[in-house]
């Protein structure tokens, strides 16, 4: 069999190269067919290797993976390490044309042309997130024994757990208390250690559906660390952010699969956006080409236009919220907004509080007492275009300039750039970019703007890769349930003890699974 070993790092840690400390993330098969001695099998499995660091030269770009592979039907165990860089896609298949690595011993073809894929995500600088994503095989891509794609549909990529780093993916232990409360629905969803972000009260983790095996995020918020006089209005929002995700369907807002709540706790189970977010994918990609920027600012319209149809307003539209479903690869982008824990209807209150991130609030977001508009998410998403088409070139905040400072300085860097934006994407900046609410342009305006859908040969573009990706999202043909409650597994306050720790050993409450 031919096994590939893969070994992380982080760039900060090259001292402890030299000790030979190489370690392999999991076991990766290339087909769903039984196994045969002459089958292919990408299998990673622990390995040490000594590094050369003699070489002399200039520092160069350090590889995030090491793909090992060895040909277990050969006696020679003397194979090459493939590195996998951050802004790269390590590509593995049949074709040595168009791979990466070239499994052409392949007597039984049981290895597509183009099989499957490694690539890395980077969120922050010192975190890697390994994915493998298959490439519409025909006989399928397994990791751990877990069929993860196949066919002709698109599959998004799957997240890697167990990565052994110098540098280690964060990993979060649930409390005492939150792994009861697990048990309660152990049957249904899988919450794991591996933290994918965390805020203040709320931490966001890999989740998987025990039925299908899907990699699924888990949003956990500690309701128990919400306190003050605005603790009973912030329950309310973290509650309302799972209710308007739930009554949400469309192919470019992220997907709700379900909510469990406790007196203590807020679980919100939503997809895994396996490509990443859109500040991971600006760093990784340096200069973003126009044609990509369009594809990504069309799907961000579409979905502003159906929240906006609803009355809902985002209030928070910047990079870090905007998550690509499948890969860093544009072909297969399927966008979606996130995070929806600062929008609001304007019809059920006036929305006159201070939401959103600076550099990407509208002017309003300054004026107190001002009620706000679906206008601050068209501000939000002209700063996003603008830093796509410009990428790191300018650090101005926008908001805080008068309209006629705003057209020159967007005109002024773009004719810094080797590629200067088309006239087109000037005029849809600044369409949004109006100090004055009342005339930015709409969402539903933006869908037919010159910029986005102008040129015959970009809309026939846009209709393949429309029907590429959606072929893999599913439309819910009902409304999602409300949050199912678990009930308070914390004994009255007379019966409790004082010592959280010891907090499963207390427990007089049945464990029986909740719900279906």
């Amino acid at each position: 069999m031919n096994r590939t070993e893969g070994v992380n790092h982080d760039h900060r840690t090259e001292d402890l190269f030299q000790r030979n400390l190489l370690q392999i993330f999991c076991s990766l098969d290339l087909h769903k067919k039984a196994l045969t001695p002459a089958s292919p099998n990408i299998e990673l499995q622990p390995v040490s290797v000594k590094m050369d660091d003699s070489a002399a030269g200039p520092p160069q770009e350090t590889p995030a993976v090491y793909l090992h592979s060895v040909d277990t039907r050969s006696n020679n165990q003397s194979q090459p390490l493939f590195p996998v860089y951050e802004r790269e896609i390590f590509k593995i298949g049949r074709d040595i044309r168009t791979n990466s690595l070239a499994i052409d011993n392949d007597p039984d073809m049981l290895v597509s042309r183009n099989h499957c894929e490694v690539y890395v995500v980077v969120y922050e600088p010192t975190v890697n997130h390994i994915y493998v994503r298959d490439r519409k095989s025909s006989n399928g891509t397994l990791v751990n024994g877990r069929l993860i794609g196949s066919g002709s549909r698109i599959s998004p990529g799957y997240l890697l757990q167990h990565v052994v780093q110098y540098q280690p993916s964060p990993r979060h232990d649930l409390t005492a208390l939150q792994q009861e409360e697990c048990k309660l629905f152990a049957s249904k969803y899988e919450v794991t250690d591996h933290c994918l972000g965390h805020g203040a009260e709320a931490v966001v983790c890999l989740a998987n559906d025990v039925q299908t095996g899907k990699q699924l995020v888990c949003k956990l918020v500690n309701l128990d660390k919400i306190h003050g006089k605005n603790a009973q209005n912030d329950i309310r929002r973290k509650f309302q952010e799972a209710d308007i995700l739930r009554q949400l369907n469309h192919p470019n807002i992220l997907s709700y699969v379900d909510a469990i709540s406790s007196p203590h706790t807020l679980y919100t189970f939503t997809e895994l956006a396996s490509g990443g977010d859109l500040m991971s994918f600006i760093l990784r990609r340096g200069t973003v080409k126009e044609s990509e920027s369009i594809i990504i600012i069309r799907q961000v319209v579409r979905a502003l236009t159906y929240l906006h149809e609803k009355g809902i307003v985002h209030r928070d539209i910047k990079p870090e919220n905007i998550l690509l479903a499948y890969s860093p690869r544009i072909a297969y982008h399927r966008v979606m907004l996130s995070d929806f824990g600062t929008s609001a209807v304007p019809r059920r209150s006036r929305m006159i509080t201070n939401a959103g991130t600076a550099g990407y609030q509208a002017p309003e977001f300054e004026t107190t007492g001002e009620a706000h508009t679906t206008a601050v998410d068209i501000w939000s998403l002209g700063v996003v275009a603008f830093t796509l088409l410009v990428s790191d070139h300018h650090d101005a905040v926008l908001n805080q300039m008068a309209e006629e400072e705003i057209r020159q300085y967007i005109m002024r860097v773009f004719s810094y750039l080797q590629k200067r934006p088309s006239v087109d994407a000037a005029k849809f900046v600044l369409s949004c970019l109006r100090l004055n609410p009342m005339r930015r342009i709409t969402a539903q305006e933006a869908k037919g703007h010159e910029w986005l859908c102008g040129k015959t040969k970009n809309v026939e573009l846009f209709k393949r890769l429309d029907k590429r990706v959606m072929s893999s999202w599913q439309p819910q043909n009902a409304l999602r349930p409300m949050p199912w409650s678990l009930p308070d597994l914390v004994p009255p306050p007379r019966y409790r003890k004082l010592d959280c720790y010891s907090l499963r050993d207390e427990m007089t409450c049945p464990h029986s699974s909740t719900g279906s």
